[in-house]
């Protein structure tokens, strides 16, 4: 373009948007025009041909990039031939924004790009960047001498391509290098930890690989490094000994392919605020001590074990999974919601006295051994005492109240003393444990903590509408009205009756408590859903009885005389224990997953709707084929939200909850908290312990399910293992198939997000019973 030539001392021009042809270039010597101008701008021409093909880009003196006037660079489509890259300097005119079409992102093989001389900062930030090729570079070009001048680069949002440009000038003062969103490839240049003034980087989206390198955390100035979402390998090359940055802020590794164990160095960083390692394959445990100042943590989607250290416990379980299924941060590590009463160690502080620590886990300890003695002791008083009773009545007439003469009152008594204890013997004191509607035909009941009152009435017939759901059954109000009924067990939905009717038929009727189900409309509509699903591990619901009084509410079933999994997990020899139940064998146990597996599979994939109250006194065992019954499904269908949040809780004071309920306001059951509860009691399964323990280490406390997780991750899984699954003599084809259902169970017990669902878990179980 002779046109430049001719300006002469100008500071000022704007020829954009124009129809000027041919290249553009610079007769040699025109030292006036370049020395002036301070804003040029020539895109939106026809020009072609190559940029300064004479002598090469030229050093623009007084041009400045400021807000105002700063460096872009555009091509425009031409008809004269092959497109070659042309460069705009000055604001971007709005006729560019509104037509980016016209723009070509440039694609490039080169291994130099343009930077204006003595223009701080370069800031093409979201604008089409040109380039050279080393072809095109003279051998005494200026660009050689630019690098002392640049200060900050900004080539971020752009589309550059090949590989990372070999920056050889050294950038004395470049304290800024952001180069994010592109297409870069290759290494990264071995020189770019050593310019002094450096200060940020910023490398992220891209393709480039390689290792990432040692001399970037070996720099004293810089404060923040950013290359996520690469393609790097190995490890962070931080060595504890040589780090010599107290300055570094901010460092971001995540979405990489980086792997090994985290480096120990990663505690001499005191002013680290951002640590993002997520997404990549590190392993092994967490460093003790990192930044006190930490804000924003985050190593989820790695391979990582083993126990979150204390100071990490502030953050939120998102900042460890998914991922590190190995990985265990304490359920008591979480903060208390408001209100709570829960017993939380960490709220006693880290200066809690070790003494004070040993004398807690040791009163927890005590406290379940009495009670499970006590347990044992008051059940075979009250078998014994029941078995005299029956010698002595013979065949006389069963005197239990009818179902017609209960009702809620307001009268209260101990939740603990069975009705029928009452009636039969009213000087009698036995206490039972208890546990959800059936765990034996002798009335052993439910744990619940939620308090419940019956008062005797008169005997007046149930006059309310009974509901039957199937043609097997044929019986009347009248009939019902006049059964006699004797509890059984009672949870936090109500209190279950064993009942006869005249035609000999046994029932459990469950007599739901006031006010936690819904209005009659909702309720038969759900109930008689409920009632449709058939399947063999399932004791169905037959029927409903709606009456005329708020508490008059009864959920109708066939009452199953057989034990629950909990009383199996109390009960462990049956030679020492007065419940006379033999332990399970492998087998057995292996049977019983896939029973309730099963039966979950159906509910979720046919029905479409989760059990919602899976614990193991839910779980019934067919001891004659050891097949095993659910009982109590989908009740939450036809609860209100308080009487769902009821059940809820109870489910979290037993240790079937799953995680993701702690931080929701108003939990629900899900098919996602089936699957948790099910890796549950298949831990329940393995180890013999019920999900309520607590296990003693060290200083803390552990629930079951983070105990058996430790013990994994510590490759000490058989210690875990029930002994009387293991035996004398070493089995390998045992250890394996326990293993097996191990690892189920510990993908069960995942993130929400990370969990399998029934199918999968069904057909695992399977494939191992094989």
């Amino acid at each position: 373009m002779i046109l430049l030539d001719s300006l002469g001392d100008v500071e000022y021009v704007d020829l954009s948007s124009n129809k000027f042809v041919g290249s553009l270039d610079l007769q040699a010597g025109n030292s006036s025009f370049v020395s002036s101008i301070q804003y040029l701008n020539i895109s939106h021409n026809d020009l072609a041909g190559e940029l300064f093909p004479h002598d090469g880009m030229p050093y623009f003196d007084s041009l400045e990039a400021r807000e105002q006037s700063v460096v872009w660079i555009t091509t425009r489509s031409s008809s004269r031939g092959k497109l070659n890259d042309y460069i705009g300097i000055g604001p971007k005119p709005e006729s560019a924004c509104r037509s980016h079409s016209k723009y070509k992102r440039c694609e490039s093989q080169a291994s130099k790009f343009i930077l204006q001389p003595a223009v701080r900062p370069v800031a093409c930030q979201g604008w089409t960047l040109c380039h050279y090729r080393p072809e095109q570079q003279p051998a005494n070009s200026r660009i050689q001498g630019w690098g002392n001048y640049v200060e900050v680069i900004v080539l971020s949002s752009n589309a550059l391509t090949a590989t990372f440009p070999n920056l050889t000038s050294q950038f004395l003062r470049l304290t800024s290098l952001k180069i994010s969103n592109n297409s870069l490839e290759g290494v990264l240049p071995t020189n770019l930890g050593t310019y002094l003034e450096l200060k940020t980087i910023d490398l992220s989206i891209n393709q480039l690989s390689g290792t990432l390198l040692p001399s970037l955390f070996n720099s004293t100035k810089l404060t923040d490094i950013n290359v996520s979402f690469n393609k790097f390998i190995g490890s962070v090359p931080i060595v504890a000994s040589n780090s010599e940055n107290p300055s570094l802020i901010s460092l971001d590794v995540s979405h990489n392919a980086l792997s090994g164990l985290l480096p120990p160095g990663l505690d001499k960083f005191p002013y680290m605020v951002n640590l993002d390692l997520s997404d990549n394959e590190f392993e092994g445990g967490l460093p003790n001590d990192l930044s006190d100042k930490l804000e924003i943590f985050d190593v989820s989607n790695n391979n990582l074990s083993g126990l979150v250290p204390k100071n990490l416990w502030r953050f939120n379980d998102s900042s460890f999974h998914p991922g590190n299924p190995l990985l265990v941060l304490p359920k008591h590590a979480e903060t208390p919601s408001e209100g709570d009463s829960t017993l939380n160690l960490r709220s006693h502080g880290p200066r809690m006295k070790s003494i004070i620590r040993a004398a807690l886990i040791a009163g927890l300890v005590c406290s379940v051994s009495v009670i499970a003695l006590l347990t044992f002791i008051i059940y075979l008083k009250a078998h014994q005492r029941d078995s005299e009773k029956d010698d002595m009545k013979g065949t006389k007439e069963n005197k239990g109240l009818s179902l017609s003469g209960i009702e809620c009152g307001n009268e209260t008594r101990d939740h603990n003393v069975p009705v029928s204890t009452i009636q039969n013997d009213p000087s009698s004191s036995s206490i039972y444990v208890m546990s959800s509607a059936i765990l034996l035909p002798s009335k052993v009941q439910d744990q619940s903590k939620i308090p419940s009152s019956l008062k005797v009435s008169s005997p007046d017939k149930l006059a309310g509408d009974l509901h039957l759901l199937d043609n097997s059954l044929k019986f009347t109000t009248e009939e019902l009205s006049c059964a006699p009924a004797e509890a059984v067990g009672r949870s936090c939905h109500g209190t279950l009756y064993k009942a006869t009717i005249g035609s000999g038929q046994v029932l459990a009727v469950k007599w739901l408590k006031e006010g936690i189900v819904k209005g009659k409309k909702e309720f038969s509509r759900e109930a008689k859903k409920l009632g449709s699903i058939r399947h063999p591990n399932l004791v169905s619901l037959l029927g409903y009885y709606w009456g005329p009084k708020k508490h008059e509410r009864l959920l109708i079933s066939n009452y199953v005389d057989v034990p629950c999994l909990a009383l199996y997990l109390l009960c462990k020899d049956a030679d020492a224990d007065p419940c006379k139940l033999h332990p399970l064998s492998l087998d057995e146990r292996l049977k019983i997953s896939v029973d309730v597996s099963r039966c979950l599979n159906y509910l979720h994939h046919e029905s479409a709707i989760p059990h919602g109250n899976l614990k193991s006194t839910n779980v019934l065992i067919d001891t004659s084929n050891v097949n095993a019954l659910l009982t109590d499904y989908s009740l939450h269908r036809l609860m209100t939200s308080a009487g769902t949040a009821e059940q809820v809780l109870n489910a979290g004071a037993l240790g079937y909850r799953p995680p993701e309920f702690a931080s929701t306001s108003r939990p629900c059951p899900s098919l996602k908290s089936d699957v948790y509860a099910f890796g549950v009691i298949l831990l329940e399964l393995l180890t013999g312990r019920s999900s309520a323990e607590i296990v003693p280490r060290n200083s803390e406390v552990l629930d079951l399910t983070e105990w058996v997780r430790l013990l994994a991750i510590q490759y000490r899984s058989i210690e875990c293992f029930d002994p009387f699954l293991l035996g004398k003599p070493s089995n390998e084809g045992v250890h394996t198939i326990l293993d097996s259902m191990l690892q189920v169970a510990l993908r069960c017990i995942l993130s929400a997000d990370e969990r399998p669902d029934m199918k999968m878990v069904f057909e695992q179980l399977c494939s191992i019973a094989q």
